[in-house]
């Protein structure tokens, strides 16, 4: 089989093969930030209004993907209610949002994200 007979939606979808959610939402975050550049670059070359302004809107997406995956993906290093360093990420209790909390904090808020509302669990 050559390289000409793997589709394009092949090759990303082996970009992700192995990684775990984490990983594979952090990769898309820098593919989404990358993606962005490239709409940025088309809309300065494109003499169309109505096409240019259509790819601005589209980078403008690809960026705010880009920093939810982001932030979703970057564990803060200290509690974000009393200030206590995590320096090991085990300890940390953190939402899907990566709002990120010691376990003494979690347990006194019950387990809930006072930020998003979600579940509180230890970090992976």
């Amino acid at each position: 089989m050559s390289n000409h007979d793997i589709s394009p939606e092949q090759v990303m979808a082996s970009l992700f093969a192995g990684l775990s959610r984490h990983e594979q939402m952090a990769l898309l975050g820098r593919l989404e930030s990358s993606g962005a550049t490239l709409y940025r670059a088309w809309a300065a070359q494109e003499q169309n209004a109505k096409a240019r302004e259509a790819l601005l809107k589209a980078a403008t997406r690809e960026e705010e993907n880009g920093g939810l995956l982001r932030l979703m993906t970057t564990t803060k290093q200290g509690c974000e209610k009393c200030g206590k360093p995590l320096p090991v990420r085990s300890d940390a209790q953190v939402c899907s949002f990566q709002c990120t909390f010691c376990p003494d904090c979690a347990h006194a808020m019950k387990q809930i994200c006072p930020n998003c509302g979600g579940v509180l669990a230890p970090a992976a």
